[in-house]
């Protein structure tokens, strides 16, 4: 089987991937707790700079506007946790993909030329 120059990029992209996932799993872990130091400190200075005897409208509009950062901050911590946790040994389908091509490919360089 020959492969166009198109796919033969898209080869060498997924085992691109598949070399930078080695230290890539490491990085996101690491990026979460990085990410969940900040919005901690952003959470805390907010509490500390509320009047929770008397709300303003400017407190409550502080709220408004940090809550919603503060909400998806926590969705991207957890999906840079839960996605290297889940995929820690690599994607199974590239994986097996980049396995049948250098099979394939180590088939047809070593018997010579067969068409498929």
């Amino acid at each position: 089987m020959h492969f166009t120059t198109e796919e033969t990029k898209l080869i060498e992209r997924l085992r691109k991937q598949e070399r930078q996932w080695r230290w890539l799993r490491f990085a996101l872990p690491a990026l979460s707790l990085l990410v969940i130091g900040c919005y901690t400190y952003i959470t805390v200075s907010l509490y500390r700079r509320l009047h929770w005897e008397a709300l303003t409208i400017e407190d409550v509009f502080l709220v408004a506007m940090y809550w919603p950062k503060m909400l998806l901050a926590m969705c991207l911590t957890a999906w840079l946790i839960i996605w290297p946790a889940v995929n820690w040994r690599g994607n199974a389908t590239r994986i097996l993909l980049l396995k049948l091509i250098e099979a394939q490919q180590s088939q047809l360089g070593g018997s010579g030329e067969r068409s498929t």
